[in-house]
């Protein structure tokens, strides 16, 4: 991966030894991209910090989520100066904790008082086949996770050669198993290597969980996210909805519940407006959370398969699995009561729906957003797209 910051006109190679990369507090959170040609890999490898990023080269563009314990405050967590009183249509922010691989908190996600208590740290940040379950998550086989990489966008491209970029079509009209098959596939082993640029063993880049959502929509909902932005008050606080029926990725329509349009009405380099829809509110937030096409995740209820086309359900590690109502804390479902924060649509998975999907479509006006949760039976439709992310340890 090459490291890359914004200079107000373009992406340029960031210097990993100062404090250009990111910046947390200010809602700069560190973004990389890979490069598909070996040969311009190698020169962008080995350039000055500061030298232009041509996007015609990047293929996929990543956004860094550390590890961190959170808590939530009463219902709805507390209010940061500009931000409306906390209720279930306005939420308040997570209170959030950045840690080490080495603490593990297993409290439980809320507090009443007026200092915060209770830190849980999510299962997003463990990888293993027994994390969920917060009894099993210390078992040998479970690796803790400095953080996770999550993709910019929607995917792009075509299902056969996935990218991660803005101002491209998503992917859609494909079922859950094309999705995870593609992505494991390409940008894995000795495909990452070659086609992206990733080496080693201590990877894995698979379809983006139900819980690896959740720890994005938490971080946003935080004073390092979108919430914690002073450029936005009031019901702009939450994520700009991408409202083009074009699927175009990193698309705002420039509030939250605005109706689909026949255009791109704001690009997600157009400061406030176009910047808005990420989950920072800066351009180096992660897009399409709200609206564009509904986004598969991998969650499912009771390992039942339906149209997803799988012939038999993945290695464990790969799905979050729900056999009842209550989703798994952190995921940004029920658990933790955020059910209907902003108004977002809330649909449990079912047996014959049992897999989830995540942040409305371009139509959805206001029930769309980060913290909407639908279920899908797993079959391609035209209106469903994904995304990835990437464990590393």
């Amino acid at each position: 991966m090459i490291p890359v910051t914004y200079n107000g006109t373009n992406w340029v190679k960031a210097d990993i030894n100062k404090n250009n990369w990111y910046d947390y507090n200010r809602g700069v959170w560190a973004n990389a991209v890979t490069i598909k040609d070996a040969n311009k890999r190698a020169t962008y490898k080995s350039a000055q910090a500061g030298t232009l990023i041509d996007l015609s080269y990047v293929n996929l563009m990543l956004v860094w989520i550390p590890r961190y314990s959170y808590t939530l405050r009463q219902s709805y967590g507390y209010q940061i100066d500009g931000a409306s009183t906390p209720s279930i249509n306005t939420p308040g922010a997570f209170d959030i904790k950045f840690v080490k691989t080495s603490t593990t908190e297993m409290g439980s996600g809320k507090y009443s008082g007026e200092e915060p208590t209770g830190y849980f740290t999510p299962s997003s940040f463990c990888w293993g086949n027994s994390c969920d379950v917060e009894s099993t998550r210390g078992s040998s086989g479970n690796t803790e996770l400095s953080g996770i990489w999550i993709s910019k966008f929607e995917l792009t491209g075509t299902i056969s050669v996935i990218t991660s970029k803005p101002n491209e079509t998503s992917i859609t009209n494909q079922s859950t198993s094309s999705f995870f098959n593609a992505i494991k596939t390409q940008i894995n082993g000795s495909s990452g290597t070659t086609n992206y640029g990733l080496s080693g063993e201590n990877y894995d880049t698979h379809m983006i969980k139900n819980t690896e959502w959740g720890a994005m929509a938490y971080l946003s909902q935080s004073k390092y996210g979108k919430y914690g932005n002073s450029n936005y008050t009031g019901a702009n606080k939450e994520i700009y909805i991408n409202n083009y029926s074009g699927y175009k990725t990193g698309c705002s329509g420039g509030s939250p519940s605005a109706s689909q349009s026949s255009s791109c009405q704001y690009t997600y380099n157009i400061e406030t407006n176009g910047t808005g829809a990420s989950t920072t509110g800066t351009i180096y937030g992660i897009y399409d959370t709200s609206g564009g096409a509904y986004e598969r995740v991998m969650g499912n209820f009771n390992n039942v398969l339906p149209a997803s086309r799988f012939n038999s359900m993945p290695e464990r590690k790969y799905y979050n699995l729900y056999t009842g109502t209550i989703g798994i804390k952190g995921d940004a479902i029920n658990a933790d009561g955020t059910a209907g924060f902003y108004g977002d649509y809330q649909i449990f998975v079912t047996s014959s729906q049992p897999w989830f999907q995540r942040g409305g479509y371009y139509g959805n006006g206001v029930i769309a957003g980060v913290f909407s949760f639908y279920y899908s039976n797993g079959d391609a439709i035209h209106y469903r797209g994904s995304r990835f992310a990437i464990s590393t340890w």
